[in-house]
This record gives structure tokens, sequence and C-alpha cells, in this order.
């Protein structure tokens, strides 16, 4: 089978208010060290990645101003060469370097205006300073250092916190398809066909807690196991509000925090992922988790039904869904964390992952806050993937689709056949299929016999039932070779089991 791509995207939302007025800044913007008075004004939009943050310094000393240099991120540089500042005739710009450098001063990398001859900056003199700074190094930079000096004089230090002092555009509201979990709020930003048989679906996270955000997790439904995820985006430097680290696991795409600072109290971010137009259209829902700290939250999101409206948590929350091959089916376990109103679990199977029957029914718990697993087999025989879904069903009738779980069959099952398994068996627990046999309608005798035809375990099959577990160590069975019969009046049906 050709593997999916999923071409997964990070996007930021570049809709910014401009900076407050000098008047309305809070305090702390301006800061005074000495005879030097150090004054963040704000940010102004450069273009739709970049802002020139903008400082006044003001010399209340009578001895000239030598240099003042600005903070960057480790390794950056303002986000225009150093040519952008080429026609400055009153200081020398030094960009992105420390200490070592013959020019700059400064322990941190920085950006740095040395005075030049004829500059004279002094007795209550301002002059206003400005660079372009990338949002992705205003985000990553808690607050910014600042180191000025004049002449005959020790350097001045100072941090002002520009994302108080300067901050950018507000950020973005949250789409009206939403589901807001107090701590968290996940919104769907909608879905675009590209044309080329691929869809880009994108979702806006809002972390309200007071942490950080460490990760965040998209599970892509419906995801073969052999998927290819392809970004440019893992830890590189690349236009966006935080920095994550982006990996694939078992249908899961997770955006692994490299530098997200400020991303709490209310602050949000926008990703986008394209996979296959039919995979959409398939399966519209999408599971996402947000950690921040110690705290996980986490919700089912199906886009086909919040195009145009508010959503609610489910009433059921889901904590896992799986499925996995054995000898004699497919099993399906999931968890639910807490339940209201749970009548109960339609199990649905698909061979297309489009069209959806009923194989049955698993009673739910009611309305709980504790923990609950169930578990369900679906009896199949042919190789193949098989595609299964729960509907979470309410006492009241409302319904509630789950995500889409494949399963792969890459030999054949007993599908209810009369099998042990597995075999030979070097565990506790050896497990005997009888369904399809006639003993899950009628039940019968089960027996585990050696060579000599002794009867070492013989036990009644109760009628409706599929398979038996039978635990080794109570039997004490020595290592060989056994015969396990299932007897039904006359008939007599024989497998042959090796315990080692």
């Amino acid at each position: 089978m050709k593997p999916y791509i999923f071409t997964l995207l990070l996007i930021v939302a570049a809709c910014f208010n401009v900076a407050a007025q000098q008047n309305q800044q809070p305090d702390g913007c301006s800061i005074t060290d000495g005879c030097l008075t150090y004054k963040l004004n704000g940010a102004t939009q450069h273009d739709a990645d970049t802002y020139i943050l903008s400082y006044t310094l003001t010399v209340n000393c009578t001895t000239p101003l030598e240099y003042i240099a600005f903070q960057l991120p480790e390794g950056s540089e303002a986000d225009e060469p150093s040519s952008y500042f080429a026609s400055q005739n009153a200081f020398t710009v030094e960009d992105g370097k420390k200490g070592n450098s013959t020019k700059i001063v400064t322990s941190y990398n920085a950006i740095q205006f040395t005075a030049k001859n004829q500059t004279n900056i002094s007795n209550g003199a301002s002059y206003t300073f400005e660079y372009p700074i990338s949002v992705t190094d205003y985000n990553t930079l808690n607050s910014i250092q600042v180191q000025a000096k004049v002449a005959g004089a020790a350097p001045s230090n100072v941090s002002l916190n520009h994302k108080v002092c300067a901050p950018l555009n507000s950020q973005p509201q949250m789409p009206e398809c939403r589901i807001d979990l107090g701590s968290a709020v996940f919104g769907f930003t909608g879905a675009t066909d590209n044309n080329n048989g691929t869809t880009t679906v994108g979702f806006m996270v809002q972390n309200n807690l007071p942490e950080n955000v460490t990760t965040i997790a998209i599970e892509v439904p419906g995801a073969p196991a052999n998927v290819t995820v392809e970004t440019d985006n893992n830890g590189g430097v690349y236009h966006a509000t935080y920095k994550y680290k982006t990996t694939y696991t078992n249908g899961i795409l997770n955006f692994d925090a490299q530098n997200a600072n400020g991303f709490a109290n209310g602050a949000v971010d926008v990703f986008e992922l394209t996979l296959p137009t039919s995979s959409y259209f398939a399966n519209p829902s999408f599971t996402l988790s947000l950690q921040a700290g110690q705290t996980t939250v986490a919700t089912g999101f199906n886009t086909e039904t919040c195009e145009d409206q508010v959503i609610t948590p489910l009433p059921v929350e889901l904590l896992s869904f799986e499925g996995k091959a054995t000898q004699s089916g497919i099993e399906l376990d999931w968890e639910t964390a807490s339940e209201s109103n749970n009548q109960g679990f339609d199990v649905e199977r698909s061979l297309d992952g489009k069209t959806f029957n009923k194989i049955g029914f698993v009673e739910g718990a009611g309305t709980t806050n504790i923990s609950h697993d169930y578990t369900f087999k679906d009896y199949v025989q042919r190789t193949g993937i098989y595609y299964y879904r729960l509907r979470q069903v309410d006492f009241d009738g409302t319904a509630t689709i789950s995500k889409t779980v494949p399963v792969k069959v890459s030999s054949k099952l007993s599908g209810g056949r009369f099998a042990v398994y597995p075999n030979p068996v070097t565990g506790n627990v050896v497990t005997i299929s009888v369904g399809g046999t006639g003993a899950d309608i009628n039940g019968g005798v089960l027996q585990i016999v050696d060579m000599s035809g002794k009867v070492m375990h013989a036990r009644q099959v109760v009628a409706g039932s599929r398979e038996v577990e039978v635990a080794l160590p109570e039997l004490r069975l020595p290592k060989g070779m056994y015969v396990v019969n299932l007897l039904q009046g006359t008939a007599k049906q024989t497998q042959k089991l090796i315990v080692q």
C-alpha cells in the first residue's frame, strides 16, 4: 500500500495591534540608572514576520555616550542585514555578536550602536534607537537586556520587558467553532481543499494555564501505521510565534516545544496539517491535546459538525481507543476518564473507512467520574485493513462518533475456528478459541490430555462462549506435547498444544 504523506505546517497569526502610546505604557518601561534613562517606546510592524523595536536613551551626564547594545537570542541577528543600517551617520552598528569581538563589549549576543567621533549625546540630550526583530526572536527572549556606557564611567545594565512594554498585535480571536475546556481552548479554523488531492486543516490552541506549553499533539484520524511525516520546521529557525520540534509516532503529530516562552496565560498559536482529501472526508474527527507543566488537556474534535457553531466537550471523555489483531480476531480496547448519561457504545466496522455498520454494543457506566476500561472482540478471518469506531449513545438518544481506528490483519486468523494460541506456549495463559464451532451455541467439554491419554484438565464450556483462557500454572503441566479436545455430544475436535 502506498503510504499517505502528511505535510505538517505551523503558521502564525499575524494580526497585531499598534504599540501602546507612550502615555499608556505600564510601569517599568522607563528605567533610570545613574545618569542614563532608558525607555522602550514600543513595536511597529515592518512586515508579516518582523517588527521594529524603538528605544529612547537620555544621557543626563556631561560626558557623551560611547555605545548602547540590545540583547538578541543566541546565534541571531537583527532581522535585516547590517546594510540596513548603512545610512546610520551617528553610530557604527555591529549586529549579532558577543564580547569576544573587538567591537562589541556585552557578554550576551547583541546588536550594538557605537558612537562615531562626531557624535555627542550628553547634557540631557536624547536619541532614539531602532532595529528590526523577527517574531520568533521576539518570543524567544523573556526580556531584553540593554547595556550602555558613557565616557569615563562603568557600563550601565538594565532589563526591559518587551512583551509588556512593546506588545505585538493582540492575539487572534478564537473561531466560533471551538471547544472551551477552561484550562485550554481548541478552535477549528477551517479546512481548505488544495485541488491536488489534499486538504489543509487548521486548528488554533489557546493555553490558559500559567505554565508554558511543552507539547501540542494532533492525532490524525485513521492514519495507517506506515504514515510518512514531512515538515520543514523540525527545530530549525522559521517564522513562527513559538519554536517546536515536530515528530510523528503511531498516528500522532507532536509539536515538542524547543522555545515556547510566553505560550501561557491565554497565549495562542495556530497549527495546520495537510492530508489526503479522501482521508479527511472519510473521518474528520481529530484528537487534540495540550501539555503544560504537569497538566494535560485533551479533547476529541469533529470538524464536520463544527463548521459554524460552538461545540461542547463530549459527554464521555475518551482517554484511549485502540485495536489489535490476535489469532482469533481483532480486539478493541478503550478507556474513559469520566462519563455523563452514557448508555453505551455501538461498535461500528468498515472495510473501506467510509461506510460503517454496527457489529455490537457494549453497555456504558451511566454517569461516573471514575475511569472505566472496555473491550470488544470482532471475530474476523480475512486479511486486510478493518476500520472501527465507537458510536457513544446517551440515554436520551444523543450520539457522538469517536475517531476511527484502523487495524491491519496480515495473516489469516482463526475467525472463531477451534484454535489454540499461543502455540507453543511459553507464558502462563493459553487461549482456546471455540467460537464458530458450535460450542458458542451449545457449549461443550474442553479437555487437555497428555500423550499417554491421561486427562490433565477438563472444564465445561458455557454456551455462548467464544474463547476460553486456561491458566497453566494451576495445572502444573510438565513441558511437552498435549492434545486439546472439544467434545460436543458425539462430535470431537482436536488441536495439539506444546508447552515449553
